[in-house]
């Protein structure tokens, strides 16, 4: 039977690359990649429709027949397009702005946008993909990315929640945090609170447990795992979100 040791180690190596990609708006809804989204799903609108955002055909369907309405008009440019205003009652592209949700600009070639001055292929920084989520159009990304258009780097979306200090942001790109090394900065190079680093790992004075003798035992305990539970729970709900489809 294998130590608990080296079952910890396994389940911080499997942390080391379980990335977690933006795939949820900022309410914590999740993100529906435009292309996924039925065509004619609610009337007019040529992408998408309210009934696939809010969960209910009663919603669609009542929006499609107030085709007229102003409130719906002001949702779609505020929710469903990119650039776009009220005018005489409909929502329409802004000036030099065309496309399905507003977002191709018309001094770029078919299909392009403008970030800057500059024309791309979409509105989506880093390979990120045009989506929709319960208040916004925004973007799914790719770790190390974030943002609304994947425009921010986030490190620490590089792994689980309990690790994400072995990643930092430099600049444009991740390295490893003050403590890692490795392709993965995963390999420990120094400890915490006169942790002793032996053979790679850190043999933790008492009071103090974790990877890096970061975390203080629980009140009355002078000694406690090294590996916490957390990691494994982590780990476990991580993986659990690519069975759900």
């Amino acid at each position: 039977m294998k130590s608990s040791g080296a079952i910890c180690l396994a389940l911080l190596a499997l942390g080391a690359v379980a990335e977690r990609p933006k795939i949820k708006d900022t309410h914590g809804n999740l993100l529906v990649k435009i292309s996924d989204i039925p065509i004619g799903s609610c009337g007019d609108d040529t992408y998408f429709g309210l009934g696939i955002m809010d969960g209910g055909l009663e919603e669609c369907a009542r929006w499609n027949s107030e085709t007229d309405n102003l409130e719906y008009e002001e949702y779609k440019c505020k929710v469903l397009r990119v650039h776009a205003s009220v005018k005489h009652g409909k929502c329409k592209c802004d000036d030099n702005w065309k496309g399905p949700i507003c977002n191709e600009y018309n001094g770029c070639g078919k299909g392009e946008t403008l970030f800057g001055t500059s024309c791309t292929p979409h509105m989506c920084h880093h390979n990120g993909t045009i989506a929709v989520g319960k208040k916004e159009i925004e973007c799914i990304c790719p770790p190390p990315w974030d943002g609304r258009l994947c425009e921010r780097l986030a490190c620490w979306r590089k792994t689980i929640p309990t690790q994400q200090h072995r990643y930092r942001n430099n600049g444009d790109h991740c390295i490893c945090g003050n403590h890692y090394t490795g392709e993965h900065c995963d390999v420990v190079k120094s400890c915490l609170n006169n942790g002793e680093l032996v053979n790679g790992v850190c043999k933790c004075p008492e009071r103090w447990h974790g990877e890096l003798c970061d975390k203080r035992c629980p009140k009355g305990q002078m000694t406690c795992s090294t590996c916490s539970s957390s990691i494994f729970i982590a780990i476990v709900l991580f993986l659990l979100q690519f069975f759900k489809e």
